[in-house]
């Protein structure tokens, strides 16, 4: 999950509103320029395409310690310029403590998990080590949660941004962990930026989601129809079923048995590893992330993909979505936090929004959409 910070801006420089102008100049045809109530240096320039040009001014005023905002006026584009505010240093020594404290209580989850469940550790692999079940369901957790943090650094450093090292969360069993936070320490640049952030995240881990539930298809044990029976008499198995467990566990599961990827004798079943419970968090994980909300990744997709107006009807159909699925706990997280916030329900914002979102990531929005469907799972019991 990303945040983005909301500084208040305002304007410290010894640059004057004639240096300010002239740098301006060099990339937009200014028709006027003035200091407004705030103090703050405002200049008008003519309606043009301004993709590429606000870049470039952007990197023109970042060694300078400033940066512009450009927004739609009336009749013409209104172009401000601010100071960056302070930036806090990473607490990378906290960021690896937090780390390693996380790999504890997953390992601890994990491990808990194997030992109550006598499926495994009883009947079908008595004889297995409980510590090296965990530690593999430790690093499918964590490689899941932490590649989606690493989807966002990289989109970050792709477009030249600065984000926060991310903050992992422990948690108790039967997780282990909350997932993991990195925030923005400089606003995308414009929508398509805004746009590559959010879906870097959890594209990258539902990527990982996939490998994992294949893993848990390798892992599995092929068992008797008679075993099957028994087993399922003892509730100690049942079929994977939609929405208990989530569209993409069926599709895969498709697709493998279509292209005969792992054939089992006839009458024969195989029995899922363990591990198929750490891509159902990461199923979880995704698809509470990609929902169309507030600050959340999908937050930030809908608002480049909708424009404020539709964000926020957007933001309101996800939170009626998480209530009828379940997830009325945290839909009323979100309201409280939406509430309590100076932006409320607002999505995060580039530095202009005048130029639109480009046209191959307009045309990719149906797969995030896709994704979402895919990801979308029940809560447990």
């Amino acid at each position: 999950m990303s945040s983005q910070s909301t500084s208040k801006l305002v304007y410290e420089s010894p640059y004057s509103l004639a240096d300010l102008r002239a740098m301006v100049s060099e990339h937009f045809s200014v028709v006027d320029a003035f200091i407004d109530v705030a103090g703050t240096p405002t200049f008008i320039i003519t309606p043009e395409p301004v993709k590429a040009k606000f870049k470039g001014l952007t990197r023109r005023l970042s060694p300078l310690q400033l940066f512009p905002v450009l927004r739609s006026g009336k009749t013409a584009l209104v172009l401000k310029v601010f100071s960056k505010p302070p930036v806090k240093a990473d607490r990378k020594g906290l960021s690896l403590i937090l780390f390693a404290v996380t790999l504890t209580t997953i390992l601890i989850a994990g491990y808990v998990l194997w030992i109550g469940n006598r499926l495994w550790s009883e009947i079908l692999m008595p004889k297995a080590n409980p510590y090296l079940q965990a530690a593999i369901y430790t690093a499918c957790l964590a490689g899941i949660i932490g590649s989606h943090e690493l989807g966002h650094k990289i989109a970050c450093s792709r477009h030249g941004l600065a984000a926060s090292t991310p903050y992992f969360i422990p948690g108790f069993p039967p997780f282990g962990t909350f997932g993991a936070l990195i925030s923005l320490k400089s606003p995308p640049t414009n929508k398509d930026e805004l746009f590559d952030i959010g879906v870097a995240g959890p594209l990258t881990g539902f990527a990982v989601v996939i490998v994992v539930t294949l893993l848990s298809m390798a892992l599995g044990v092929p068992v008797s129809e008679v075993q099957v029976k028994s087993l399922e008499e003892q509730n100690l198995v049942g079929p994977v079923s939609w929405p208990s467990s989530p569209l993409l566990f069926l599709a895969l599961f498709w697709i493998v048995e279509t292209l005969k990827i792992f054939t089992l004798p006839q009458g024969w079943t195989l029995v899922l590893a363990q591990v198929l419970f750490a891509a159902w968090v990461g199923s979880l994980v995704t698809f509470l992330n990609l929902l169309p909300i507030w600050q959340l990744d999908g937050g930030h997709v809908s608002g480049a993909v909708l424009g404020r107006k539709g964000h926020r009807l957007a933001s309101t159909i996800g939170l009626g979505v998480l209530v009828v699925s379940g997830y009325w706990f945290f839909a009323l997280f979100l309201i409280l936090l939406m509430t309590a916030s100076r932006h409320a329900w607002m999505a995060a914002e580039p530095l202009e929004d005048v130029s639109p979102l480009s046209r191959w990531r307009t045309v990719f929005f149906p797969v995030i959409l896709a994704v979402l469907v895919l990801s979308f799972v029940t809560p447990p019991g």
